[in-house]
């Protein structure tokens, strides 16, 4: 009994374990079935509708595309040079047309019978040469002749198929094939009532209203396609426009030919149809007929309505079709678009995805109902026990014992995973509630800190706001009292104190006006602010504010025009804050305007007035847009930028805007110019009504606070000091550095920008200059830029004094070329002992300098000396043997030279005569003569008689030491050869002692005989050139690599890497440069040295070095030196 019972219940439950998994199984695949069938088929169909959609949308994309290519095809033609000539008034085919008769009348006449119709330029009617108009009718013949070959070839590059020149009067001059409409007028003739005339009548009439107030105006005027000799046709029309001058009409026909090829479906095998219906329910192409646009009049209707959809409809003869349609404007051309396929056709394969779908479900019933029965069978017993205990702990019994964990089968790790499951819960429960305690105790933390935080900005703002209340009191008491002591109220006073005076009020005011910025940002911030709303006249604040506003324009060249209407527009705000919106927008415009126009103007859009403040300044980054509303943000907020203020004044703009229901914004162009524009809600008529009985307070400018600096100064100046340069966009900061500075024993020049710095320098340099960078146009820094590219560290010390006192300013200025910087507010005293410590550095590397120069030119006339005395020697040795009596004498007049043949002449011993002064052998007027070569008869004393004799006296060159050179003729063997001679040996070998001239010793040796062993002897006992150019080689290297080490702090292997002209080796974890080394020195110098490597790196330290030395200026000497000798 026991086993039948265990039986028939496990027999029930497995009954019920199948049913329930049959019912589990087919229902889900049954959803999944219908999901997908309905998915599939919901895809089908958007993809028929996408497609329908596509197409609508590319054809009347190409539509609209063709339409303005058109446009673009005429409005080019009435711009070319063939409209201006063939369609000018006073010139081409419609001036011509008027000599075709004797009036307009008999013109047109005559034009109807002249051509062929729609032959072109076949002439059926010619005039005799006795008539009248025989002249004006073969001037058309010439103009037509020309321009007719022209506007054929047009055609052939266009869908057009005919064009029309139109006069003023509606006359037609000229027509391409001379259909039944040439010579005709278009307003009062036959045509006035189609298609053609209509359209002419319309552009006509729209050109006249235009060119009123716009002389180029240039319309094209485009008609719907109407029948015209059995084809739709439509008509575009334009003026002739010339430099302002309307000369003529151009008309242009177009069949729909070139819309049917773009609308006609490609697709032959596809039932999809696309139909162009214009307004009058009529086709627009030559693809379908009327009765298929009938077929879809209820579609077509829907699109001429301006409706844009896609559905499913039934067409006249009940069928239901899948359409897309959309409405087609184009310059007052109303057209529908209609794509359109049957739904039987559309949705076939959605019926064969059906049909595919309920043979797969009965297939998939089958095997689920076999699949339950076998593993009902299967997993009954021990599924049931692992329901009972999953249940158990679903419950929250945790701690329950899970059976049948140690079966091997699928069963058993279906337990051990239900265990493990359970011990994972119990893990994940306790560690939830640890985190969830972690997370409270974090919250209350940061709950407290965020309390703190927001009690510190509080206590902040409120200390802000209480500093600049109580800043106000003392601030009006000092701009007070310095006013009365200007005004005089404590007897008179001088300029200069007066001037003091106005820096005190103009600072203070300045002051005032932040401490007033601060406390209605304040006020804004916590709601505190109270605004007054009534009806107030756009017009009188706009005239209020640009009055007020004068002032800053300064003398910049700035136009502020004023476009707002005279008329009152009344708009809904507190009349004070709104002047107060206008004057920091108008201020900021002419603040960050150089030069230009400021326009400010304002319209009506819906129910709101917008004001619009136009600029043509420097613009606003993209980047910076998003933030120049928040406070204490700047337009151009880079620190090298000149600005001035707070930045509160746009930040208050926006929230005042904001408390009077309007709204602010802000749209701007680098280097084009800035728009700041703002709405306000129209005032209603009982607010409109109040104003005119109510006097309200207007906005209180603040006071012009530029001064100009005055160029005179009551404190003496020390005429020896050194000269500064002082350089401040403040007038205040200029006067207190000018008086301080004058105390302190210097000359001082000022400059109010960095063009006039610039400027100042190319008059005279000072000796240091103090620079400011925030500054209108030039930056300091773009100042000292363009100063270092003349003038080193040295020649013009420069220290920045500003207020910027980041690093990231200080190092820029450093890089920039700056001696020093220092901080705003600085103290006096030592900006004075830095000034001091500059001057001297410049001066002491100024005499280091110049040092170093002396002792180049020192060492430089010790070797042209030394070359000197030994080209003396030479020349004077081989004078000694020549025939003539030779004496050279010194500027101090002792006889320096003689040979043998003046101690023959003069009867005296060498000896004697190298003792004597030369006016005792020479005549004193003979010793000074200025001839560079005095030739004639000469007195000289042979033992004190006085005789005539003739010589030749030679100029010797300066710092020789020898001033005069006289040759006597004793033989009778001196020609005017051998003193020419002479004197080319005396120069060859001055001009080889001193420049190293070696051109001049070639002159010599072509002389011949002794001269020529002069000359070898001179160059045999100097240097080769080989050993010249090995030195030079050497002594370039060695400097090049010491100029770049001192100026670029790297090394050799360094420029030997970057530059890549030598080789780097790695010897046991050392840098080695062997080849590099062995042009460093004469000895290790190779035999045959790579001059054009050596070359290149004299130009690679010389580019990637620019700093201005001597050193630099010996490199390049030995450089070209190097290039010399290479080369000759």
């Amino acid at each position: 009994m026991f086993k039948l019972y265990r039986k028939q219940r496990f027999k029930r439950l497995q009954h019920t374990l199948m049913l329930a998994f049959l019912v589990l199984s087919i229902t889900p695949l049954t959803i999944i079935a219908i999901f997908f069938l309905q998915s599939h088929t919901k895809d089908l169909q958007e993809q028929s509708t996408s497609h329908l959609i596509s197409v609508r949308d590319s054809k009347q994309q190409q539509v609209t595309d063709y339409m303005y290519a058109k446009e673009s095809e005429v409005m080019g033609f009435v711009r070319s040079e063939l409209a201006y000539a063939s369609g000018g008034r006073f010139y081409g085919l419609v001036n011509a047309f008027r000599s075709l008769g004797l009036d307009m009348a008999q013109a047109r006449e005559y034009a109807q019978r002249r051509y062929i119709p729609g032959s072109g330029d076949q002439i059926k009617t010619s005039i005799l040469p006795q008539s009248n108009v025989y002249t004006g009718t073969e001037r058309y013949r010439l103009l037509h002749k020309r321009y007719h070959r022209a506007y054929l070839e047009l055609l052939k590059r266009s869908d057009f198929d005919d064009a029309l020149l139109v006069d003023l009067e509606g006359n037609v001059t000229y027509s391409i094939f001379k259909h039944d409409n040439y010579g005709t007028n278009l307003l009062t003739g036959r045509f006035r009532d189609t298609n053609l005339g209509r359209t002419f009548h319309k552009l006509k009439t729209q050109v006249t209203e235009k060119r009123k107030s716009n002389e180029d105006y240039t319309p094209v005027i485009i008609s719907d396609f109407e029948m015209d000799r059995g084809k739709p046709v439509a008509w575009l029309g334009a003026p002739i426009v010339q430099q302002g001058y309307l000369h003529s009409y151009a008309m242009f026909r177009l069949p729909n030919n070139g819309i049917t090829k773009l609308i006609a479906d490609t697709n032959n095998a596809s039932a999809m149809k696309t139909l162009l219906v214009g307004a009058d329910h009529k086709s627009r192409t030559m693809a379908y007929e009327q009765k298929d646009i009938d077929k879809s009049r209820e579609v077509v209707d829907l699109a001429l309505e301006g409706k844009s959809d896609v559905g499913t409809y039934t067409n006249t003869l009940g069928e239901a079709t899948i359409a897309a349609y959309s409405p087609i404007s184009f310059k007052g051309v109303d057209w529908a678009i209609v794509v359109e396929v049957p739904e039987k056709e559309a949705f076939a394969r959605v019926h064969q995805l059906e049909t595919l779908f309920v043979f797969a479900m009965l297939c998939a019933i089958v095997l689920v109902v076999a699949a339950s029965h076998y593993l009902s069978n299967f997993i009954t017993a021990p599924l049931l026990k692992l329901t009972w205990a999953a249940e158990k702990v679903s419950a929250g019994d945790l701690d329950t014992d899970i059976i049948n964990t140690e079966r091997k089968d699928e069963i058993g790790r279906l337990a051990i995973s239900f265990e493990r499951m359970q011990r994972s819960i119990r893990d994940k429960i306790l560690l939830i509630k640890q985190q969830n305690e972690e997370l409270e105790s974090n919250l209350k933390l940061i709950q407290k800190q965020n309390d703190e935080l927001q009690l510190a900005n509080k206590l902040k703002d409120e200390f802000l706001a209480t500093t600049s209340h109580e800043l106000r009191t003392p601030l009006h008491g000092m701009v007070g009292i310095a006013e009365a002591l200007n005004s005089g109220a404590n007897g008179p006073i001088t300029a200069d104190h007066k001037y003091q005076l106005d820096i005190i009020i103009s600072s203070g005011q300045r002051l005032a006006t932040l401490v007033d910025d601060l406390l209605d940002y304040h006020k804004m911030r916590y709601g505190n602010l109270d605004i007054e709303t009534r009806a107030v006249d756009i017009s009188g604040a706009t005239r209020l504010v640009l009055e007020l506003s004068t002032h800053l324009v300064g003398n910049k060249p700035i136009r502020i025009i004023n476009q707002v209407p005279n008329d009152p527009l009344w708009v809904c705000a507190d009349p004070q804050r709104l002047e107060q919106v206008l004057y920091n927008l108008v201020g900021n415009a002419i603040k960050y305007t150089s030069e230009g126009k400021i326009v400010i103007s304002a319209t009506q859009v819906d129910d709101n007035i917008r004001v619009q403040v136009v600029d043509t300044g420097q613009g606003i980054p993209a980047e910076q847009l998003e933030h120049i509303f928040e406070p204490l943000i700047q337009a151009g907020s880079d620190s090298s930028r000149y600005r001035q203020g707070a930045g509160l004044g746009l930040s208050i703009s926006r929230q005042l805007i904001d408390l009077m229901q309007g709204t602010l914004y802000v749209s701007s162009q680098p280097m084009v110019g800035t728009t700041f524009s703002f709405t306000l809600p129209i005032a209603s008529t009982e607010q409109i009504g109040l104003a005119s009985h109510i006097e309200g307070a207007h906005f209180i400018a603040p006071e012009n606070n530029d001064l100009e600096i005055i160029e005179g100064s009551n404190l003496p100046e020390n005429p020896d000091g050194p000269l500064l340069l002082v350089v401040d966009d403040e007038p205040v900061n200029l006067r207190v550095l000018d008086s301080f500075l004058r105390l302190e024993g210097y000359r001082v020049r000022t400059a109010k920008n960095g063009e006039e710095a610039v400027e100042s320098v190319g008059h005279e340099k000072p000796e240091l200059m103090l620079l400011d960078i925030m500054m209108p146009g030039m930056s300091g820094y773009q100042v000292c830029e363009v100063l270092r590219k003349d003038y080193d560290h040295a020649q013009l010390p420069v220290i920045m004094l500003t207020a910027l006192n980041q690093p990231d300013d200080r190092v820029r200025g450093f890089e920039a070329g700056a001696n020093d910087y220092l901080s705003k507010p600085f103290n006096k005293q030592e900006l004075a002992a830095r000034i001091t410590a500059h001057l001297t550095a410049s001066k002491a590397e100024q005499r280091r300098i110049e040092n170093q120069q002396l002792q180049t030119e020192l060492k430089q006339r010790a070797m042209v000396e030394a070359s000197l005395l030994e080209t003396q020697g030479r020349l004077l040795e081989q004078l000694e043997s020549a025939p003539e009596a030779i004496i050279c004498v010194r500027d101090d007049n002792k006889i320096r030279f003689t040979n043998d043949a003046a101690s023959r002449l003069f009867k005296r011993t060498t000896e004697q005569l190298r003792r004597s002064n030369a006016d005792e052998l020479i005549a004193p007027k003979f010793l000074n003569v200025e001839q560079p070569h005095y030739c004639g008869v000469i007195d000289v004393y042979v033992e004190d008689v006085r005789q005539h004799l003739s010589a030749d006296i030679l100029k010797l060159p300066q710092g020789s030491g020898l001033k005069s050179m006289y040759i006597f003729n004793v033989g009778g063997s001196v020609n005017a050869a051998r003193i020419n001679n002479l004197e080319t040996a005396v120069e060859a070998l001055s001009s080889y002692a001193f420049e190293g001239d070696k051109a001049k010793l070639q002159e010599l040796k072509e002389l011949g005989g002794e001269f020529t062993r002069l000359a070898d002897r001179a160059t045999t006992d100097s240097k080769s050139k080989q050993e010249v150019m090995r030195e030079v080689l050497v002594d370039a290297m060695t400097s090049a690599l010491t100029y770049w080490e001192s100026v670029t702090g790297q090394s050799k292997f360094a420029f030997a890497e970057q530059s890549g002209l030598w080789r780097v080796y790695l010897d046991r974890s050392t840098l080695q440069t062997r080849t590099l080394d062995k042009y460093l020195r004469v000895e290790t110098l190779p035999k045959t040295p790579r001059w054009r490597t050596v070359l290149s790196s004299l130009e690679y330290i010389l580019e990637h070095c620019k700093e201005m030395s001597p050193e630099r200026t010996h490199i390049e000497s030995l450089r070209d030196k190097l290039q010399h000798l290479l080369t000759s």
